[in-house]
């Protein structure tokens, strides 16, 4: 699906978190504006938001990776034309023009209306 951002987005964590399937992480506080986030610290010690659903929740503050994972964001500008691989509690996996992919908030994008002069985005490996 194709969307055009209307509002640009920043990322807060030019650092992105990284992780592996079966890679066991550290976990923290519930994200309070966005449902199913959770803190979570990696093996390198880097912290970030992710996908409680990607989590396989263990005993006390521990979690296992149930697949690979990177909090990668994009920060496209205003008007950008971006190709919706999937969306996620309330954030949208996305590829660029130029092959570069990351998460995006959905309320910063619409859906594009097609046009005649417009050929498609042809979407690229993740």
């Amino acid at each position: 699906m194709k969307l055009i951002v209307v509002e640009e987005h920043k990322s807060n964590y030019p650092i992105p978190i990284i992780f592996k399937k079966k890679e066991r992480v550290k976990v923290g506080k519930k994200d309070p504006a966005f449902e199913d986030w959770i803190w979570v610290t990696t093996k390198d010690e880097n912290q970030g938001w992710a996908p409680m659903g990607w989590l396989h929740f263990e005993t006390g503050d521990k979690a296992l990776a149930t697949q690979d994972y990177t909090a990668q964001e994009l920060e496209p500008g205003f008007g950008d034309e971006l190709f919706l691989h999937y969306e996620l509690n309330g954030w949208g996996w996305v590829e660029k023009e130029d092959g570069s992919c990351g998460w995006v908030p959905m309320k910063t994008t619409k859906i594009a209306a097609p046009t005649a002069s417009q050929g498609p985005l042809v979407p690229r490996g993740l």
